[in-house]
């Protein structure tokens, strides 16, 4: 991801590069021999490879940040980089996770900095936060340090990414004599196909619930 902002001059000497880590996926490869023997065949030609058919054994990194959603482990690998030829001493990277209602600290270096950061040197963090709010949300990313001639320095950066709803629940009530019938409709919202494993409805007093599959 690039960052969407930087401070001070301070990045000459140091600075923080981030990416998200987030699974690859299979690679497709298109495939017109496969058409062969779909009508009338019930196995493949000699010739036909099962690398030809579906997914083939390679892998495809994601091309970009990609759409991250609401309920998903957000997963980021942090790199710290000195760009000197003078080492750089008493390092403390920090990183916190800006969202609509609150900050979370996901990386606190005060307690474990570095003494001594050599000459293009580097030091990488893997963090990781599951996400429990929808809409925009910004990593901030601060690195301090001490030059060689004592002076502090502060390098620091953003990160912004939108946390997406990848459902759609609609309620309706019906009144039907003494009763009330509840009816929730879920609608996938995202491009790809979701598999729900539990779907669990908990009423407030006085009322309460039956479980039907059971």
């Amino acid at each position: 991801a690039a960052p969407t902002g930087a401070a001070g001059e301070a990045g000459t000497w140091a600075a923080i590069k981030v990416m998200r880590l987030n699974r690859p996926s299979f690679h497709c490869p298109p495939s017109t021999t496969a058409l062969s023997f779909i009508d009338g065949l019930s196995t493949p030609p000699p010739s036909l490879a099962p690398s030809d058919i579906g997914p083939s054994d390679s892998l495809i990194f994601p091309p970009g940040f990609g759409n991250i959603y609401l309920g998903e482990t957000f997963s980021a690998y942090v790199s710290v980089c000195n760009n000197s030829h003078l080492e750089l001493s008493r390092v403390e990277v920090r990183a916190e996770l800006q969202t609509g209602t609150k900050r979370i600290s996901l990386l606190d270096g005060s307690s474990s900095f570095l003494q001594a950061f050599p000459p293009k040197g580097h030091e990488d963090y893997i963090l990781e936060h599951e996400l429990k709010e929808a809409g925009v949300h910004i990593m901030i990313c601060t690195a301090s340090f001490f030059e060689a001639s004592g002076e502090e320095r502060k390098v620091r950066q953003y990160f912004k990414f939108q946390v997406q709803k990848p459902l759609s629940v609609t309620t309706k009530l019906h009144f039907m004599s003494n009763s009330i019938f509840l009816e929730n409709q879920i609608q996938n919202i995202t491009k790809l196909p979701l598999y729900l494993s539990l779907i669990k409805f908990e009423p407030s007093n006085p009322y309460h619930r039956e479980d039907l599959s059971t």
